[in-house]
């Protein structure tokens, strides 16, 4: 593994250390669950759904891809909740229910796909 400093601060710079470091930081968002700020792929449950499913593209374990779909589960119900609350749905990708449906997609089809950012 390489290694360089950074303000007097050995990094670790290899792919074992990158690969260590997603898996971590995987494990830190599914122990904090479902976020209460709402279902949204931007700042929300769905996009820590992507972000597994982003995993079970690099590692292809199955647990990330089971996580995901816990996750977007988790998402549909919230968009639910949050449509009987108001009467009406978010219409917006990032912040609303379409980036649930494509992150609900994705994980039907087993894919990480990430809107307007992946290329097909």
């Amino acid at each position: 593994m390489r290694s360089r400093s950074v303000t007097g601060c050995q990094l670790a710079t290899g792919p074992a250390a990158w690969d260590a470091l997603l898996r971590a930081a995987g494990e830190t968002t599914w122990i904090a669950g479902p976020l209460a700020k709402g279902p949204s792929l931007c700042h929300g449950t769905a996009g820590n759904a992507m972000a597994c499913l982003k995993l079970w593209q690099r590692f292809a374990e199955p647990l990330w891809l089971e996580r995901a779909r816990r996750l977007a589960m988790h998402a549909a119900a919230q968009v639910e909740q949050a449509r009987a609350r108001h009467g009406q749905g978010r219409h917006s990708l990032w912040t609303g229910d379409l980036g649930v449906a494509c992150v609900l997609w994705n994980c039907v089809r087993g894919e990480a796909w990430f809107p307007m950012l992946d290329r097909r």
